[in-house]
């Protein structure tokens, strides 16, 4: 119980259903962006749909699609190059046995098709969901596992997006950017008074 209560309040992981228009990542064997974004481990990436895994309906035309699976190349690990505020994709296909987990800095969070409220889950190869994970204000996103318990090559999403947690440095520039802009208008309301007693 007390290792329970040193977690923040706000550290949890957030999933729901969503909308995206992109730009999105490329998505390679490396990873996403040849790897500069996340390394993948495991899955299979496909340029086109196979018999076992059908590229999700909505993929932005010539875009690559990772499949995961107990077979072929098994369980999919995207593990990011720097920790991310929220991450998001186009989910195809959604089978019920789609699981999908969450690695944050204080915690793993699984997800399914059902748990985040999908109106289809039967693997219908016409629908596709967008989806977004978003970290609590005091958690980081680390990685995420696409798996399921079928034979097959059966969770498939493509139309990756990221958005990064901003780096101390960023922060400090912004805060003395932040305090400029206050001195600076605190500067002009004092002379702009005494301007007007003139």
């Amino acid at each position: 119980m007390a290792a329970l209560s040193a977690v923040p309040a706000q550290a949890e992981v957030t999933g729901s259903l969503s909308s995206a228009t992109g730009p999105f990542l490329t998505l390679s064997d490396a990873g996403l962006n040849g790897g500069t974004i996340a390394t993948l481990s495991g899955g299979t990436v496909y340029s086109e749909d196979k018999p076992i895994a059908d590229i999700p309906a909505g993929t932005a035309p010539g875009t690559n699609f990772l499949a995961a699976g107990p077979s072929s190349g098994q369980v999919a690990t995207l593990t990011f190059t720097a920790p991310l505020r929220s991450f998001g994709f186009l989910w195809g296909s959604p089978d019920w046995y789609n699981r999908l987990s969450v690695k944050s800095d204080f915690g793993v969070y699984n997800f399914t098709a059902s748990s985040l409220g999908f109106p289809v889950s039967n693997g219908d190869q016409s629908f596709g969901q967008y989806v977004r994970f978003v970290a609590g204000a005091a958690d980081q996103i680390r990685s995420v596992t696409f798996a399921n318990s079928s034979q097959i090559d059966a969770f498939e999403v493509s139309n990756f997006q990221v958005s990064a947690v901003p780096d101390p440095a960023t922060w400090a520039t912004m805060i003395i950017g932040f305090g400029a802009i206050g001195f600076a208008m605190r500067a002009s309301r004092r002379k702009g008074t005494r301007l007007a007693r003139a």
